[in-house]
């Protein structure tokens, strides 16, 4: 009975391994063309949303420009309202291409979204900037993520 247990518990062990690589992931369920990392990053805007601010005594100016970060998916999102100066980041999910980041006007005067290009070419909405009663304003309009899914041979 001892020799039956111990075989029994051996088998469920052995069936119940996980592949794993040197690095401690598994192995076999990620196939990223796309490093994490970027070799250079340039200085000028990714993308950039300029409109001027009506005002008869200064050319004051609302302006959203992102900027690329050394991790290939991550942006850094600098706005300017009147003399006021404010950073955000955005994460863009990794779909197996290299992230093209658009900015485009908003529904309303001093509005505008930030989103990005899927594989087909679609924007996809993402955060919204806009000035409301004087107060510059920064919201997330969707969420995207990847899953990945292992298959069972």
């Amino acid at each position: 009975m001892k020799y039956c247990s111990l075989f029994l518990l051996l088998t469920l062990f052995a069936c119940n391994q996980n592949t794993k690589n040197k690095d401690g992931q598994e192995s076999g369920i990620v196939n990223d063309t796309i490093p994490a990392e970027r070799k250079v990053v340039e200085n000028s805007a990714a993308a950039s949303y300029t409109e001027k601010v009506k005002d008869p005594l200064n050319d004051w100016r609302f302006s959203v420009d992102v900027y690329e970060t050394k991790s290939t998916f991550d942006f850094l999102v600098k706005i300017k309202y009147k003399e006021l100066d404010a950073e955000d980041n955005i994460k863009i999910p990794n779909f197996g291409i290299m992230p093209k980041v658009e900015v485009r006007k908003g529904k309303e005067e001093l509005s505008c979204i930030i989103g990005f290009l899927d594989k087909s070419g679609e924007f996809k909405e993402y955060k919204l900037v806009q000035v409301k009663n004087q107060e510059l304003k920064i919201s997330t309009i969707k969420h995207y993520a990847r899953t990945l899914y292992k298959v069972k041979k």
